[in-house]
Order: C-alpha cells, then structure tokens, then sequence
C-alpha cells in the first residue's frame, strides 16, 4: 500500500510500466472533468472508473474488498472518505468475484485512513480494504479508480 499525494506521483515512476502509464495520465488529464464510468487509459492493462457516491457509516453488513489482478489507485475529486484496512488473513467469508476481479469480505478494519483530494491510495493485490466510509460527516463522493493490471 501507498498513501502519498498527488503532488509526488513522480516518486513512483518505475516501479512498474503499466505505474508509468497510470502515472502520466495522471498527470496529463483534467481529472475533473473526466466522464462518468470506465475512462480508457491502455486496454486492460491501464483504466480507470469514474463515479459517485454518499459516504456511509461502517456497519455489520459493509462488504471490504481485495483484488487478485489488479492495483487499485484511488483518488478522491472531491469530498472526502474514510477506507478501512484489514489484512485479508483476518477478514472473513470470503466470495470470490473473478469476473470483477474481486474477492469480497466481511469484518472489522483494523485500521483506516482519510482520503481528500490531493491525496492518493495506491492499493496491491491482497490487500484488504473498505471506502466510501464516512470521514467526520456524510457527504457526497467524486471519484476516480485506477485499475494497474499485474500482467
């Protein structure tokens, strides 16, 4: 996991190709103006989803999420939220999505961080993690996913 902001994206050229593309994109593309839904970037290889939402509270029936395939780079447009993170190893009920390329899972986070615009999370496969949570208040959410693919 990374947890940076915008403002240093350059520190992580090179640690993959399919990082720089995602990475120069980032850099060039007028983020607030983006469409809503799948933006292509590079194929499968490099894409992004953009869309909204209202934070929530954490609750018995909140679903974390962990990929097998892909990095999940999350940037928050505007709004804020709150993810939670929970190693998978201590999450429960797993239900494997491999058509979404997604394992789903109940559980508690054991940690969590704020996430504002300027600020990204960069998140790798395995790793546990619930957004959309409230940060102090409900609010609405503008937000891009890059997916990275692995391959």
């Amino acid at each position: 996991m990374i947890y940076d902001t915008l403002n240093h994206l350059d520190r992580y050229q090179g640690l993959s190709p399919a990082i720089d593309t995602a990475i120069r994109f980032l850099k060039s593309a007028d983020l607030n103006h983006l469409p809503s839904g799948r933006v292509e970037i590079s194929g499968d290889t490099v894409y992004a989803n953009h869309f909204s939402y209202e934070t929530a509270p954490f609750s018995s029936s909140s679903i974390f999420e962990a990929h097998q395939q892909y990095l999940d780079l999350h940037i928050v447009l505007s709004g804020q939220e709150t993810v939670g993170l929970t190693p998978t190893d201590q999450l429960l009920n797993p239900d494997i999505q491999t058509d979404q390329d997604a394992v789903l899972y109940t559980g508690v986070p054991h940690e969590s961080l704020s996430l504002s615009p300027g600020q990204f999370l960069l998140l790798y496969p395995g790793e546990g993690h619930l957004p959309k949570l409230i940060h102090e208040t409900p609010c609405h959410v503008d937000k891009l996913v890059v997916k990275i693919a692995l391959f």
